[in-house]
């Protein structure tokens, strides 16, 4: 019962910050641009009557969700903004190119009018200041710029920002902007500010909207941001309570301990027992052992990745190569565990459980569309459509071997902490080999450097996730294909199209 009552106050509270969080936000609607090509948008409007109109461009790898705390809070100072997909990003139904991402952006600002007020992050940033020498634009904001060849900039006022742990590369290059754009360039140094602290943090976007001209007073972002966490707290909390509410109550006294510790023994001898008797327990029962295969499973693929991706064919900007990485790691460690784990992998207890196969993937529903849909959504483009709807199964198959060998060799190590600190240390060896792969053997996929570590705090929170889920479940087969969904369908959410 009183699992019930807490699941109810989570509930309840989740709602709360909804509807909180949907007061807070400006009149907003969306659209397609009907130009050349075809651009989708969200427009966003203010109370009174528009001081004008702003523009407001991504980064590579996002979408227009990403630009909705500045694109609100604008709305909020007065100003009617229209914040764009790029070519290949979010609902774009357009592979990405650098030329068409300008006349998406050329074309846009056309129909929008010359006094627009230009804004891009990133990657959106960069295609501004590459246009800028041709084109003319009455006020630009450049939120940390990526360096671009340039000789003019040709807009009337210009702010350019970056943060002071921002790139290096695109901090020594704000001031070379600055030389290049002549007195009427603004340059900020934001303190302890990151690559995308100017379109996250409510300090900064004050600022931002103060020097275009807006009401800074009338700026609700803060706001924004706590309900979101709100929800996603309360969402999170929920969300365990009922994955949880399937587990049977626990015996009492002697029985539950003996029960228990017959059962834990039975577990663990299934899972590190191998077929033949031997005087020596298994190899990857070692954190050491578990470690050196990690690392010999991430050296190979590289070496492999060298030569060919097996899932170049995803045609994902960049991210084709992490898809390709995940895979092969992933197969290694996956056959690497089956013939040192294969008693207990073929075990009938561990068979096909049909039961907790629906669990798992109930569980990933809900995080898809509750915690995805309804709160990351915000910020993050979330929902399939044209061609990410057949790459979504492709990414889940890549993903699958990954999983299901963090099941069968870290998920069966002694203690919680000992399977924690191999977690941690396993996604830290994935980090760094990705990180070596992309800037010595395959520069071309070198972006992934913006994103890597991103990804690994994703790994990192689904491996808590799904210790939540072989909790519940006590299966490794059911565990890892919730892991897979929830990657399949972020990466296929997320990732460019090329």
């Amino acid at each position: 019962m009183r699992r019930f009552w807490l699941q109810l106050a989570a509930a309840a509270v989740f709602l709360l910050a909804l509807i909180q969080e949907s007061s807070l936000a400006p009149r907003h609607d969306s659209g397609t641009f009907l130009i050349e090509p075809p651009t989708p948008y969200t427009r966003y409007l203010p109370t009174n009557t528009p001081k004008g109109k702003v523009l407001a461009i991504h980064g590579l790898d996002v979408s227009r969700e990403v630009m909705s705390f500045i694109s609100a809070a604008l709305a909020d100072g007065g100003f009617e903004v229209y914040a764009i997909d790029l070519p290949g990003h979010g609902a774009s139904t357009v592979k990405f190119q650098t030329a068409l991402a300008e006349q998406a952006i050329r074309n846009v600002a056309a129909k929008l009018g010359a006094d627009t007020i230009v804004l891009g992050h990133s990657l959106g940033a960069g295609l501004l200041l590459d246009l800028a020498a041709n084109q003319h634009f009455s006020t630009m904001v450049i939120l940390s710029p990526p360096p671009m060849p340039i000789d003019e900039i040709r807009a009337d006022r210009v702010l350019i920002a970056a943060g002071d742990i921002d790139i290096p590369r695109i901090r020594s290059f704000v001031p070379i902007a600055a030389d290049i754009g002549g007195p009427h360039v603004k340059t900020w140094t934001l303190p302890w500010a990151a690559h995308s602290a100017a379109i996250f943090n409510p300090v900064y976007i004050r600022r931002i909207v103060e020097w275009v001209g807006g009401e800074a007073g009338s700026t609700r972002t803060l706001g924004r941001i706590v309900w979101l966490i709100v929800m996603f707290v309360a969402a999170t909390v929920l969300g365990v309570h009922l994955l949880l509410t399937g587990n049977s109550p626990p015996r009492r006294g002697g029985e539950a301990r003996s029960a228990g510790v017959v059962s834990s023994a039975k577990h663990s001898s299934e899972l590190t027992t191998p077929s033949a008797p031997s005087a020596h327990p298994p190899l990857l029962c070692e954190e050491g052992n578990v470690l050196i295969l990690y690392v010999a499973a991430c050296g190979t693929s590289l070496i492999i990745l060298k030569f060919g991706n097996p899932f170049g064919w995803l045609r994902l900007f960049g991210t084709d190569y992490l898809i390709g990485f995940i895979f092969l790691t992933g197969m290694f460690l996956a056959v690497a565990a089956l013939y040192e784990r294969r008693s207990a992998v073929i075990d009938r207890s561990y068979g096909f459980d049909r039961n907790a196969v629906f669990k798992s993937a109930a569980a990933a529903i809900y995080i898809i569309f509750i915690l995805g849909l309804l709160v990351t959504s915000h910020v993050l483009h979330m929902s399939l459509s044209g061609s990410r709807w057949w790459r979504f199964p492709a990414i889940v198959a890549a993903g699958f071997p990954f999983f299901a060998s963090d099941e069968w060799i870290i998920r069966t190590l002694g203690s919680r902490w000992r399977r924690l600190g191999v977690a941690l240390l396993t996604r830290g060896l994935l980090l760094a080999f990705l990180l070596t792969g992309v800037l010595i053997l395959n520069r071309e996929s070198a972006f992934l450097v913006l994103i890597v570590p991103l990804i690994t705090l994703f790994w990192i929170g689904l491996w808590f996730a799904g210790g939540l889920v072989h909790k519940t479940l006590r299966d490794p087969f059911a565990t890892a294909l919730f892991s897979a969904l929830v990657q399949g369908w972020a990466f296929a959410a997320w990732f460019v199209i090329f």
